[in-house]
């Protein structure tokens, strides 16, 4: 029997990108904490980072593919991707990933996770994050 599963469920914003001081919020896949109430406040800015992080609603089992089942492929597919303020995902591309069809069932898996999105001064706004799926074999 096959297990699989979204890892610790942390949600962490892509590399690079506005050159702006990231912080890594837990993505909602477990208990969430604001980790920005420790920076000191300053003046709301409309294009600053979201007041609190996508509530995860609901994450779908990834399939395990027949071939990934049978050549036994563990592993983690990480995906860099978009939580939308219109309550979409945005799947941008796969980070890193174990091929064999597990890559495309893990954004099937992801594009299908329900969640409130993450809101900046009350209103909902996109958030950028990384997602690990994890592919585990149960013995």
């Amino acid at each position: 029997m096959a297990s699989t599963g979204f890892g610790n469920g942390t949600a962490i914003p892509p590399a690079g990108g506005s050159g702006k001081k990231a912080t890594v919020v837990a993505g909602g896949f477990g208990d969430v904490a604001d980790t920005t109430a420790a920076a000191p406040k300053k003046k709301a800015d409309a294009s600053g980072p979201a007041d609190t992080p996508p509530d995860i609603l609901d994450k779908p089992r990834p399939e395990y593919t027949a071939e990934g089942r049978t050549l036994k492929i563990e592993g983690d597919v990480v995906i860099d991707m978009v939580f939308l303020a219109n309550a979409t995902i945005q799947i941008n591309r796969v980070v890193s990933g174990l091929g064999h069809g597990l890559d495309d069932s893990a954004v099937r898996a992801a594009q299908q996770i329900k969640f409130k999105p993450a809101k900046r001064q009350g209103q909902p706004v996109d958030f950028p994050a990384r997602v690990r799926i994890e592919f585990r074999l149960a013995y």
